[in-house]
């Protein structure tokens, strides 16, 4: 056969074979619900449970308990991120879509890999599953997510239309990448005392009383009461309430235990001491840590502006880690008692 002839031959083959496989693949798309993945009313999960395909990693578990949700663990109840936790259940789940089921070529390798890391996640309603998926690692774009759908034939790549990036990390199932960044969380009528102490200036420190909605002030080592103003000391116990640390995972001093000790046995730069009408006592000891952090802040309304701010250590006698703070988190806290005297 002439090649001028063959050559358009072959280019038309390969392009109605190219057509063919595409038409079989959007053929075989539209067989699925593209809302399969899709978590319908997610206002009513009041649980959920994330189980990764690892004997090795222990599953995660969330309540929801008048209206917060915690981290449940065997013995006990953490306080979970609220903000994550609404970009789960109220951004992505309710968004998920269904691109494209895996092809035949790529089931038997995308099976195999969310064998091993796919994680298990179930929701409920009154303690009742309501809707479970298995979530696998992204495509080799980033861009999607391989998921399966219990029961269904395949795997499929889901995404959030719109949102460039991949799922998985609102999957994990470490805890400390859930917890609360809430170092401190009461309501101001629970404080029945706040002591604050500093060990480099111990004239400054002070201690705000509360009890039947009467505040006193005084001095931190003698006891003695000092004539403040109840507009000033309200006002520092309503700032007071919540103390957030900077959101992430466990900064890594904790790993270092000699590097851990040594900050910890250093000389606080103050001692922040709740105690609640419950009986219930936590304590927060600061310490600088001699270094900075560069944030933006909104200068204009069009306009942002970077920042440093100083960061501190933070230990809480209710936490066994070490967390960073930043100085937009203390400084408004290091009064000292002559701020609350009457002139």
């Amino acid at each position: 056969m002439n090649k001028k002839i063959l050559k358009p031959l072959i280019i038309i083959a390969v392009a109605l074979s190219t057509f063919i496989l595409l038409w079989k693949n959007l053929d075989n798309t539209s067989d699925w619900d593209p809302n399969l993945f899709a978590l319908q009313n997610p206002s009513a999960v009041d649980r959920m449970v994330f189980t990764p395909n690892n004997d090795k990693v222990k599953p995660i578990e969330f309540v929801r308990i008048n209206g917060d949700w915690f981290i449940k663990t065997k013995n006990d109840l953490f306080l979970a991120d609220s903000s994550n936790i609404s970009m789960l259940l109220n951004w992505a789940m309710p968004r998920l879509k269904i691109k494209m089921p895996v092809s035949d070529q790529q089931k038997k390798h995308v099976v195999a890999a969310m064998a091993h890391d796919a994680t298990k996640a179930t929701f409920y309603v009154n303690n009742k599953p309501v809707h479970t998926i298995y979530v696998g690692g992204s495509t080799q774009d980033n861009m999607s997510t391989y998921m399966f759908y219990p029961d269904s034939d395949r795997p499929c790549i889901v995404e959030i239309p719109g949102f460039q990036g991949y799922l998985t990390p609102y999957f994990m199932t470490d805890p400390n990448i859930w917890k609360s960044p809430l170092l401190v969380h009461s309501e101001t009528h629970e404080i029945r005392q706040l002591n604050v102490f500093y060990p480099h200036q111990p004239q400054n420190s002070f201690t705000i009383n509360q009890q039947n909605d009467q505040l006193t002030l005084t001095d931190y080592k003698s006891n003695k009461v000092i004539p403040a103003k109840n507009s000033l000391m309200a006002g520092y116990l309503l700032f007071s309430k919540d103390f957030t640390r900077e959101i992430g995972p466990v900064p890594a001093i904790n790993n270092a235990t000699s590097m851990k000790d040594s900050i910890l046995k250093s000389k606080p730069l103050a001692i922040i001491e709740y105690v609640y009408t419950n009986g219930k006592k936590i304590s927060l000891t600061i310490i600088p840590q001699n270094s900075f952090e560069d944030i933006l802040i909104d200068a204009k309304p069009t306009e942002t502006e970077t920042v440093q701010t100083a960061l501190y250590w933070v230990k809480s006698s209710d936490d066994t880690y070490v967390w960073t703070a930043q100085d937009i988190a203390i400084k408004n806290r290091l009064k000292s008692k002559f701020d609350f005297i009457k002139p």
